[in-house]
């Protein structure tokens, strides 16, 4: 089993967009919140978090998206994750995430977020 997250960066206008692919461990925060630090000088509107590859996130993860979250209100940014896979979906329910995080499927966000062509 692959050890790595691979972080993709995606700008539209105001929105900023992160997909984490892979494992969200100890060893991967560092490098996560140093890219979503830089991003965050750039003054998006929104930080989204595509978590549709993300196979696997521990407690030093979640922690670290409370931090992010947090920084995002902090900077009257928003902070929204969507298109959860089940596995990640279930490890923010026990953690109770989902009752202070901006939870939203793919279609929601899609339709919320991304200006119509």
């Amino acid at each position: 089993m692959s050890n790595c997250m691979q972080i993709d960066v995606h700008k539209e206008g105001p929105l900023l967009i992160l997909t984490l692919n892979g494992r969200y461990d100890i060893s991967k925060i560092h490098n996560f919140e140093t890219i979503y630090r830089q991003h965050l000088e750039d003054n998006p509107k929104i930080i989204a978090l595509n978590l549709r590859d993300l196979k696997y996130i521990d407690s030093s993860g979640i922690g670290s998206l409370v931090r992010c979250m947090n920084l995002a209100l902090k900077n009257n940014i928003e902070f929204i994750c969507y298109d959860i896979n089940e596995n990640v979906e279930s490890i923010f329910k026990i953690a109770k995430l989902d009752q202070f995080i901006s939870i939203l499927t793919h279609d929601e966000f899609k339709q919320k977020y991304i200006k119509k062509q």
